[in-house]
């Protein structure tokens, strides 16, 4: 599909090294693409890939993490998962180029097969999700904004708190909300006819621990890495996530993302034993 064809569905994007993207809105594409670019987010902590591996994208919004995997690591196939139906044709047009070592699904992944409400926010598509909490999202992307600036302009004085609130306000308005089907890793292993998954990115948006429940225990081992940002306001998510996966035999860590201090959302980093 052609960059030059899509500007209906979307706006084109482009990043620093050169790469044309399609996106919905400016500034969360430039916070994702600095996140997974340029910070290279997902490969801490030991994360790797090597030519032939699999990687699935859940989560996977407009692709960066996608087109990240496959501009950086040969030969890499990836199942991309985005139940939105806007940002999932984004997800599609992007990942184009990159013929059948891309394949997209339009699923959401649960615990159970089912269908569920999807909210979509148009201004911030990343904190779209099955588990939207307005409360939440405001103080997450209000931190976010607070974190950035602070990062990136040290010297200069903070944001104004009306300012700030109304930059909240606009980012989180026109919330929409639609039916979506769900699937399990496990189903989806077998549909695929998956022998391995080298790394599960998960980006879910407070869906964590369903997504992990969701896998058999026969698929387990075919598991060798996981990478997920994990919303936890109550601090009551990460400690079952690492139950789980230390429990399954991986080694994990968990670490606060620079510039999301007291948002709520944490990264953990898995790999075998």
């Amino acid at each position: 599909m052609d960059i030059e064809n899509q500007e209906n569905i979307a706006a084109v994007f482009t990043a620093p090294n050169g790469l044309e993207i399609l996106h919905y809105a400016a500034g969360e594409t430039q916070f994702v693409y600095h996140e997974i670019f340029e910070e290279r987010i997902y490969f801490r902590h030991g994360i790797t890939l090597a030519k032939g591996d699999c990687v699935w994208d859940i989560g996977a919004n407009i692709g960066l993490f996608t087109l990240f995997v496959e501009e950086n690591f040969e030969d890499v196939q990836v199942h991309a998962f985005e139940p939105s139906l806007q940002i999932h044709e984004i997800l599609v047009a992007n990942t184009a180029r990159y013929g059948s070592r891309v394949i997209p699904h339009r699923y959401g992944i649960a615990g159970e097969q089912r269908e569920a409400t999807f909210s979509f926010y148009p201004g911030y598509s990343i904190m779209s999700g099955f588990h939207v909490d307005a409360q939440h999202d405001a103080r997450t992307l209000r931190a976010g904004i607070l974190g950035q600036w602070r990062k990136r302009y040290p010297n200069r004085a903070e944001l104004g708190e009306r300012y700030l609130d109304e930059m909240v306000r606009s980012a989180l308005a026109g919330r929409q909300e639609y039916v979506c089907s769900l699937r399990t890793i496990s189903q989806m292993i077998q549909e695929t006819r998956s022998k391995k998954i080298d790394l599960l990115k998960i980006d879910a948006e407070g869906s964590e621990l369903d997504i992990l429940g969701g896998v058999r225990d026969e698929h387990w081992p075919l598991i060798r890495q996981v990478v997920m940002e994990i919303h936890d306001h109550d601090a009551s998510v990460t400690p079952g996530v690492v139950n789980i996966l230390e429990s399954r035999g991986f080694r994990t860590l968990v670490e606060q993302p620079d510039g999301l201090a007291n948002s709520g959302v944490v990264n953990c980093y898995a790999s075998r034993v």
